[in-house]
């Protein structure tokens, strides 16, 4: 029978096909191109023990997060607007490496809203995310970027993300929520989304 080592072993040159025989770690973390090979090796392993899900790397390493940190982090990841962009750029590489589509929010706040009520509507959007989604925080905004998400899935959590924002500070506080999910009919390529994003940023250069 061949192992599924064996069925790549064509396309990979001496020395990888040696550092995935060893385990050879630090060459394997030292090259994106192997490791990406690596995973892709991994998640076609992972399809042989569970077959009822395509797995893909994301899905892994979702599985090994929680199985070497356990469950400690339970809400979205929320960060400072400045890595909203880098971190964008990543998951759009990832679509086009991968084909898992995901999905962009920009929340965008009413001028002059007060910290009580931004940290209202910042409750109630890490409320309905998951442990693996993203929250940027710019001075009236809040962009969101949600990895494994497809349309179908985002129109709900966007309606409920606005029925709690009404609860918790009340309507006229929120201004807009513009989304979009990558690929897409009208967004193919990379540079779409991420012209999109500075569309939705524009004003806020400075903040």
């Amino acid at each position: 029978m061949t192992t599924v080592t064996e069925a790549v072993k064509p396309v990979l040159d001496e020395d990888d096909e040696d550092a995935i025989d060893k385990g050879d770690l630090k060459k394997l973390c030292a090259s994106p191109h192997l490791a990406q090979r690596f995973a892709r090796l991994m998640a076609r392993a992972a399809r042989e023990v569970s077959p009822g899900r395509d797995w893909s790397p994301e899905d892994l390493r979702d599985v090994l997060e929680v199985a070497v940190h356990g469950t400690g982090q339970e809400s979205a990841r929320v960060l400072e607007g400045r890595y909203f962009r880098k971190r964008l750029r990543e998951q759009v590489n990832l679509a086009d490496r991968y084909g898992d589509s995901f999905g962009v929010v920009v929340i965008t706040m009413v001028n002059g809203v007060s910290e009580g009520v931004y940290s209202s509507i910042l409750d109630a959007v890490t409320e309905r995310l998951r442990r693996t989604d993203m929250v940027f925080l710019y001075k009236r905004r809040f962009a969101l970027v949600l990895p494994r998400m497809r349309p179908a899935a985002l129109e709900p959590l966007i309606e409920r993300v606005r029925e709690l924002i009404a609860v918790g500070a009340g309507d006229a506080s929120l201004e807009r929520i513009d989304s979009l999910c990558y690929p897409n009919d009208e967004v193919e390529e990379k540079s779409g989304v991420l012209d999109w994003a500075e569309d939705q940023l524009r004003d806020l250069k400075l903040s």
